[in-house]
């Protein structure tokens, strides 16, 4: 078998082409001229030079695999119009792509699309969301993840789509946790105001590794078992409070930590300025009003039954565990002291 993962030097894809390489599965990975390698290191794949926001750079690319493993997109953009063209019309391209590789002679089976819960949207009920929920995304990264969705669902006659919704992922490698982990490092953690009884907000999370063992379930798994278009959140199980989270951090750091209450109208002072920053310069900044939306939900849980009712996939890693391993590898490479 010889598959295409898009997204392959980001710390989720070099997770999956490791995974991929152990099971004998041949990686072709589609990479911009400039992209870095450097999670590849040591990692067998074929490296195909093109451009997700370039339709002209995927026929190329698709050609003579298999089955295509998408993660490639922003989780951060200077406005919606970026999100919707990295997020949206590129998967949409690369189904495009696709389709006309098996009308040339291609026998591409699968597509395996890797959105986020953000296109589902946070729980409203205060019970993690599941498939049979109507979605309700957010922010304009969460739409822009499920108008990829429906892109891929719109070109996928010739193949079977399926597409994986992951909460908060971490684990090695990782920037976005990294920036928690250093926050708790300074002995602070910040506090969001919170609607829910006890005064904590929820999250699903899952660690990178049990994530890839999701994709790849995805991509192996009898097609007599799914559905076409078929859509599956996954998490490691538990509904994490963000006390708890940050106090896996903090235990893992070895340090003890005051918490610090953000009013919103600070959080949202904040992520003006950096959105304007953002303009300014013509880059992506992590705090932005679209972040804003999300920050503020409570509950931003999910259910894994039905991907577990579907494929073998069971969760591994629980949280404490992820988080010590997480730690470890930014000390051991340098990323935080």
């Amino acid at each position: 078998m010889k598959a295409l993962v898009t997204g392959g030097s980001g710390f989720i894809g070099s997770t999956l082409i490791e995974a991929l390489t152990r099971r004998g599965i041949s990686v072709r990975v589609l990479m911009r001229k400039t992209s870095s390698d450097k999670n590849l290191a040591g990692l067998e794949y074929e490296r195909v030079e093109g451009d997700i926001g370039n339709p002209e750079s995927l026929l190329p690319a698709v050609s003579g695999v298999d089955i295509v493993f998408h993660l490639a997109g922003s989780i951060s953009a200077v406005n919606r119009t970026e999100y919707f063209r990295s997020n949206s019309e590129s998967t949409g391209a690369l189904a495009r792509a696709v389709e006309t590789a098996n009308a040339n002679g291609s026998r591409i089976s699968r597509f395996v699309y890797v959105s986020s819960l953000a296109a589902g949207g946070p729980s409203l009920s205060g019970k993690p969301r599941n498939e049979k929920e109507t979605d309700a995304p957010i922010s304009a990264y969460g739409e822009s993840k499920r108008g990829g969705e429906l892109e891929l669902l719109a070109h996928s006659k010739s193949f079977l789509p399926l597409i994986l919704r992951p909460p908060m992922v971490y684990g090695p490698k990782d920037q976005a946790t990294l920036v928690l982990i250093k926050t708790v490092a300074k002995r602070v953690i910040p506090r969001f105001a919170t609607a829910t009884p006890d005064g904590e907000k929820y999250y699903s999370v899952i660690h990178s590794r049990d994530l890839v063992e999701a994709i790849i379930a995805l991509g192996t798994v009898e097609a007599a078992r799914v559905e076409h278009g078929d859509r599956f959140y996954i998490s490691s199980g538990e509904e994490i409070s963000a006390s708890r989270l940050m106090k896996s951090m903090a235990d893992a750091l070895g340090v003890k930590t005051v918490n610090l209450k953000i009013p919103l109208v600070v959080l949202k002072g904040a992520a003006f300025l950096s959105e304007l920053s953002g303009k300014i310069l013509g880059k992506a900044t992590l705090l932005n009003s679209d972040k804003v939306n999300e920050i503020t939900a409570d509950y931003w849980t999910c259910s894994n039954l039905k991907l577990m009712t579907k494929t073998t996939w069971r969760p591994r890693t629980t949280l404490e565990e992820g988080v010590r391993d997480a730690v470890k590898w930014y000390q051991k490479n340098g990323w935080i002291k």
